[in-house]
């Protein structure tokens, strides 16, 4: 199999078994997205570029799923990552909305990056390369919206419930009609499969600890680097 073939098959086989050095270097990739996101969170052509990236990539995942007429129990946006890659880049401004899935999309591409779950396809396969590239341009998008314009008070614990749970029952009913495991609702990693109902209140749980640690986590970030800045400039 020549590398076009093994970039776009369709055959089904085992998902890649990396060597050690690969999480290391997915790790550091990790590391370096949030230190560049921060960096140059202000110059307009990294936000382009990561922007950019992140077009490309769902433009060419998405062609490849419907190009190849793959079921709809694979090829929907319904998975929370893919769900905060869209509103990214699609919706515009602020609101507490944008500010759940930026967070959302920060947790999740960081778990998916220090944990990545690929699809059963030879590396690199189209898939894999979009599950890293996708997550790496998540996060740095996800990253720069939050550095900018993030705001304490637009979320609290109860939005982030509300949303949380309305989203994944839409996800939930979605899955029932095309029989797939979006937002791993009927499979969770880690945890196991404990029924539907018990799968959703899991995930949906985890999902608002998880989001609530990252604005909690970004919050101190962000206040001790604006003491840091004041007492510089003193």
């Amino acid at each position: 199999m020549n590398l076009w073939e093994q970039l776009f098959t369709t055959q089904i086989s085992e998902p890649p078994q990396f060597e050690l050095h690969w999480y290391i270097g997915l790790l550091c990739l990790l590391a370096i997205t949030f230190y560049i996101s921060y960096r140059y969170r202000d110059k307009v052509a990294y936000q382009r570029f990561i922007q950019i990236l992140q077009s490309l990539q769902l433009i060419v995942l998405y062609s490849w799923y419907w190009g190849n007429q793959m079921p709809l129990s694979e090829s929907l946006p319904f998975y929370h990552c893919r769900i905060a890659m869209f509103v990214m880049l699609l919706i515009p401004g602020t609101s507490k909305y944008k500010q759940y899935f930026a967070l959302l999309g920060t947790f999740g591409a960081t778990a998916a990056l220090a944990y990545p779950l690929f699809d059963p396809y030879p590396f690199p396969h189209v898939t894999i390369l979009s599950f890293i590239i996708g997550h790496v341009a998540l996060l740095g998008n996800a990253l720069l919206y939050l550095f900018k314009n993030y705001e304490a008070s637009l979320l609290n614990l109860k939005n982030v419930t509300v949303i949380t749970f309305s989203l994944n029952a839409l996800i939930g009913v979605v899955n029932l009609v095309v029989g797939g495991d979006y937002g791993f609702l009927n499979k969770p990693p880690l945890v196991g499969n404990h029924g539907l109902l018990a799968n959703y209140i899991i995930v949906s749980s985890v999902l608002v600890a998880a989001i609530s640690l990252t604005a909690k986590v970004l919050e101190v970030f962000l206040q001790q680097r604006a003491e840091k800045m004041i007492q510089e400039k003193a």
